[in-house]
């Protein structure tokens, strides 16, 4: 079964409550052997309105716990979970999110845009990279799938394994949430006009396209989770792209500087600005994407796996219709 996320999901589904962390999570329902799925928000229940309820009070009451796993340490190292679960809770993050080790979830910083990940594999130095994801968020993961058996699965894939309807990828800012379009536009423009050459490399990709990339890649990328797939991040090369060419890198590290100072900080890149496994991404977090705290996935999991639906736990994206 392979799953689609294209631009032709509908924008009227995909208004979210970023004050309500369950209310955001919606199912992807699957096709039953080998077709494309459609993307349909889950259906609203009672139970729905108490498990948000639920979650926003344990939520609220694990923000002291939740400093204790964000971020890194002085050497680079993620702040992983310490705290031992319930075998309940254990299990609704195996099935709802594929986390078999829930030791290894941590938030990926302590800013208000801080994402719960999970590593399958924990990382051991500050230039060990590793796969990491993060819960909740739309890729080709089968429901009910681990994190390391999609690992071991991804490297059986090939193009061919895919529909090529479902290989998406776009360099146009249209292509991208319209939520953040216009202001990435003006962050191109004002770029230009600040002397910076660059050029828009990728804008939207698909889960599908996001997995080739990985399986393809040789390490240039880490994830199968990616804001791209949302329409939230923008690969862009500055100069003639060459980062052995010096004043080609003093360029890419002054644009860095100055894309995470636009506009009140929205922009954000990964890694350091002279410092990076990924140069080329700028991307725009979303506090209607993605969890904040342990407790808030756990809780939007028993939500997700107590509907028939059978789909995956994901976060939908906001993305312009079809032409």
């Amino acid at each position: 079964m392979t799953v689609s996320f294209g631009p032709s999901v509908d924008p009227a589904h995909m208004r979210l409550n970023p004050s309500a962390f369950v209310a955001a999570l919606l199912i992807v329902r699957h096709s039953a052997c080998g077709g494309e799925a459609t993307a349909h928000p889950a259906k609203p229940a009672a139970a729905f309105t108490h498990a948000i309820q639920d979650s926003s009070f344990l939520a609220a009451r694990s923000q002291g716990d939740a400093a204790s796993y964000s971020g890194t340490d002085a050497h680079g190292i993620p702040h992983y979970l310490m705290r031992r679960l319930s075998g309940e809770a254990q299990n609704v993050l195996r099935q709802a999110y594929g986390v078999i080790s829930p030791s290894n979830l941590y938030i990926s910083d302590s800013t208000r845009d801080g994402l719960l990940k999970y590593d399958p594999a924990r990382k051991r130095c500050s230039t060990c990279y590793v796969n990491s994801y993060r819960i909740g968020f739309v890729s080709i993961r089968k429901p009910g799938e681990s994190w390391d058996e999609l690992e071991g699965r991804l490297r059986t894939l090939h193009r061919s394994s895919f529909p090529p309807s479902s290989l998406v990828s776009s360099k146009s800012v249209s292509a991208m949430d319209p939520d953040v379009q216009d202001e990435v536009r003006q962050m191109l423009d004002a770029a230009r006009h600040a002397g910076f050459r660059l050029r828009v490399v990728t804008t939207y990709r698909s889960p599908q396209q996001e997995a080739i990339l990985m399986r393809e890649a040789g390490g240039r990328t880490h994830t199968l989770t990616s804001m791209h797939s949302y329409g939230r991040a923008i690969d862009l090369s500055i100069g003639d792209g060459n980062l052995n060419n010096r004043s080609t890198r003093r360029s890419w590290i002054a644009f860095r500087r100055w894309v995470t100072g636009f506009h009140e900080n929205d922009f954000r890149i990964l890694g350091a600005p002279d410092h990076s496994w990924d140069w080329p991404h700028v991307e725009l977090p979303s506090d209607r994407i993605g969890f904040r705290t342990v407790e808030a996935a756990i809780a939007g999991g028993r939500v997700c796996l107590a509907h028939p639906s059978g789909g995956a736990c994901e976060f939908l994206p906001h993305l312009p219709r079809a032409r």
